[in-house]
């Protein structure tokens, strides 16, 4: 039993279950390997320039991870000041903590290939749950609203607060897990296990009010995994390979949502909307068991830190450090505000590359969740579908997210890597793929309004075509803004999701309004899809005006690389 605890510590350390144990000195993680007097030649150049030039709060953690991260893909943030140490310490230093070498077993690049499929399964699976938590309320609202009292739009709010929710997080979280002492494994854990346990008091609650706080808090607890969830993949990822599971994770993060009503119908079917949440706390739950045993940290600081620290435990010497816990102990509160909550503000405004593109993922975003209210309003009151089929017509993004996924690798392996073998690739280049795609979220909002009244199955195609155009869009546009703007990566993401969450929050609350007031005889969605199939053809020529623009205007900007 012994051999195999001890198995475990030193397979899984950095866990939190390990993390417990060792505070409670019930275990002791070996560090023999770091202790080691050596002089490695092969000692990774790397490690070192990515200590010292993650200083900062904007400075990048991992490029390539950021550079096709999805909906919110974590970066690190700081002014990208790299170089020479300033407290004039160098690799010699024998107390400054590092990776040893390349093939330091602790580095996430260089663990087992079962230990990475775990991980990486985790994650998928962490967003998925705490995605899905947005729609699985949907098949349930009426039942809500008939049980409190309140009309159509106050009902709507516990779908839109839960967006807004994860929309906010990464403002806080994001920076968060990129401080050393932090990482990213303890917020993870702490999050989930807040956001199991309040999805009791969603399941308890007597009042509407009680329950829209609920939401909204429960949604601001679940953006750990969408903020920092693609950077996770990429601590432990080669490059190389990073946006073959960037693009994996991506395709969770689209399919949990729309997978969530069909959950819910189930639930509401078999007993009632309460159910629904009890669903969700016991889903939460068994992730939570997992990740607390099985889920070490992934950032590399993070791991340097817990190093550190052990080290210190083990010799008694406090002298060890990590530079980058060295210099974030000179970070002042107000630095730390102007990064995560005026600079993302202050480049929105200033760089029309930034409002544009945000603007045109917003739309995309927006719209996303408007189908949550045409849904009923087709499938229910046209073709007369259950709650159970409601949810199942639902599924038509699933399909449309392989095909969006089949797409963006072409793009990668087939354009992309042609142009860098070449030497002409440039952030313009992904936008290629946005122009390729961007004609497909016009049709599927005409293709949406005008043929619900003909056979239930055009609808469901209209919904592939709209995956093909966002899901590929998203990749497109976060690559092009991380290769544009890499000194202020956390700062143009975390502004792109304020505004998406900002359009995905506005759009349900209107929407029943809009279909219903613009609805014609045998048509009841057709006007309402078609203005906003209008403002996507106009949005549709911003990657084309930015392929041809775009390297002036990043000529002329101070936040550019």
């Amino acid at each position: 039993m012994q051999a195999l605890i001890a198995a475990y510590v030193n397979t899984y350390r950095n866990t939190f279950a390990v993390d417990v144990l060792e505070r409670l000195n019930l275990v002791q993680v070996d560090e023999e390997y770091a202790l080691k007097d050596e002089s490695d030649s092969s000692l990774s150049k790397d490690s070192t320039s990515k200590d010292e030039s993650n200083v900062d709060l904007e400075a990048l953690e991992k490029q390539p991870s950021a550079v096709l991260a999805n909906t919110g893909g974590s970066v690190s943030g700081g002014d990208g000041n790299s170089g020479e140490l300033k407290d004039g310490k160098d690799a010699t230093d024998p107390y400054l903590v590092q990776f040893r070498g390349t093939k330091d077993p602790d580095h996430p690049h260089n663990w087992l290939g079962f230990k990475k499929f775990v991980v990486i399964l985790e994650i998928m699976l962490l967003t998925c749950v705490t995605y899905m938590g947005s729609a699985i309320y949907t098949p349930g609202q009426e039942e809500i609203q008939k049980e409190f009292g309140v009309g159509h739009v106050v009902g709507t709010l516990n779908l839109s607060m839960y967006v807004l929710g994860y929309g906010l997080g990464p403002m806080v979280f994001s920076p968060l897990s990129e401080f050393a002492m932090y990482g990213r494994q303890q917020l993870y854990i702490i999050t989930l296990f807040l956001f199991s346990m309040l999805q009791i008091g969603c399941a308890l609650v007597h009042n509407i009010a009680g329950l829209v706080i609920l939401r909204f808090i429960t949604g601001i607890l679940c953006s750990p995994s969408l903020a920092t969830g693609a950077a996770s993949i990429g601590d432990i990822v080669k490059p190389e390979l990073v946006p073959v599971f960037i693009g994996m994770w991506s395709i969770g993060a689209v399919a949990a949502p729309v997978t969530g009503p069909l959950l819910g119908a189930s639930m509401v079917v078999a007993k009632n909307w309460r159910w629904i949440f009890w669903l969700l706390m016991w889903m939460s739950a068994a992730l939570l068991i997992l990740l607390v045993f099985f889920f070490p940290e992934t950032g590399e600081d993070n791991i340097l830190y817990r190093r550190c620290m052990r080290i210190r435990k083990i010799t008694g010497d406090d002298r060890y450090y990590t530079f980058k816990a060295r210099e974030e102990a000179k970070l002042t509160f107000k630095d730390i505000a102007v990064v995560a909550l005026y600079r993302p503000f202050e480049i929105i405004v200033k760089e029309p590359i930034v409002l544009a593109l945000d603007i045109y993922i917003a739309l995309c975003y927006g719209t996303f969740y408007l189908f949550f209210e045409a849904f009923p309003i087709v499938f229910a009151g046209v073709y007369h579908f259950t709650l159970i089929e409601l949810g199942l017509a639902y599924m038509g993004f699933c399909v449309g997210c392989v095909f969006a996924y089949a797409i963006s690798l072409i793009f990668l392996t087939q354009y992309a890597a042609r142009q860098a073998k070449k030497n002409k690739f440039t952030p313009e280049t992904f936008l290629v793929l946005a122009m390729g795609v961007c004609w497909c979220l016009p049709l599927a909002l005409f293709l949406f309004g005008w043929a619900a009244s003909v056979h239930w199955t055009l609808p469901m195609l209209a919904e592939i075509f709209f995956v093909i155009c966002v899901f590929n869009l998203f990749q497109a546009t976060f690559a092009y803004l991380a290769m544009s703007y890499p000194k202020y990566m956390a700062s143009v993401f975390a502004g792109n999701g304020v505004m998406r969450a900002g359009f995905a929050c506005a759009f349900p609350l209107f929407g029943k309004a809009m279909y219903d007031n613009l609805a014609i005889k045998g048509y009841p969605v057709a006007w309402g899809s078609s203005l906003l199939g209008f403002f996507s053809i106009g949005l549709a020529a911003i990657p084309f005006l930015l392929y041809k623009y775009g390297p002036y205007l990043r000529s002329k900007s101070r936040f550019t690389g």
